[in-house]
């Protein structure tokens, strides 16, 4: 869901609280754990600044800073996973092989011009109902599965449809870092090495 967040809105009375819990309101977010948020990352900051590691700039709205926060989701929430199975929103879920579907009010729903759901999501809670809703969803690539959770979706997962292409992704992935690399010339690699080195990111 993207929406305008609340440090970048210039008009916003950063001193009213009022304000931010209708912000929140509006946009279907916890005020209580935004703020939660806001402290934990400061005493994150504080620490590294303390042990003096490098710090890089905030990356929102990068597809880099997207793929670390669904890898790090995926760490946490690798069990509840669900696969578009027709295209139409029926999504199964891997675990328990229950159809579930997205609840109306889902942005992914509600996306102007209409879009195509995401074929593969994260959820966080699974809302028996009429309808078999999952809520709160993420959506996610199926190679971050076995990239972050190969034990799990390639051994203790049930036989299904769902498997046999997380099985044929691995093979992909293998057989992708079975192909010998090109050496670089001694010099430009360790000069790309400095230049590469990654560093702290706190968002």
């Amino acid at each position: 869901m993207e929406t305008t967040s609340p440090s970048s809105t210039s008009s916003m009375p950063s001193s009213s609280t009022t304000w931010m819990r209708a912000w929140c309101r509006k946009h279907a977010l916890s005020s209580e754990a935004l703020r939660l948020a806001g402290i934990v990352r400061a005493e994150l900051l504080e620490v590294m600044q303390r042990i003096e590691l490098p710090v890089s700039p905030p990356a929102f709205g990068t597809d880099t800073n997207v793929l670390n926060i669904q890898r790090a989701l995926i760490s946490g929430y690798f069990l509840k996973v669900a696969r578009d199975i027709d295209g139409s929103g029926n999504y199964v879920m891997l675990t328990h092989k229950h159809v579930a579907h997205l609840p109306s009010a889902c942005c992914y729903l509600l996306r102007q011009p209409p879009q195509r759901l995401p074929p593969w999501v994260l959820y966080h809670e699974f809302t028996i109902s009429q309808d078999n809703c999952l809520r709160v969803v993420s959506e996610i690539q199926p190679q971050m599965l076995v990239e972050l959770a190969p034990q799990y979706y390639l051994s203790n997962l049930p036989p299904s449809e769902s498997r046999d292409l997380l099985m044929e992704l691995r093979e992909k992935v293998v057989a992708a870092e079975d192909v010998p690399e090109v050496a670089e010339p001694l010099e430009e690699a360790a000069g790309g090495e400095d230049e590469n080195r990654d560093v702290c990111v706190l968002q």
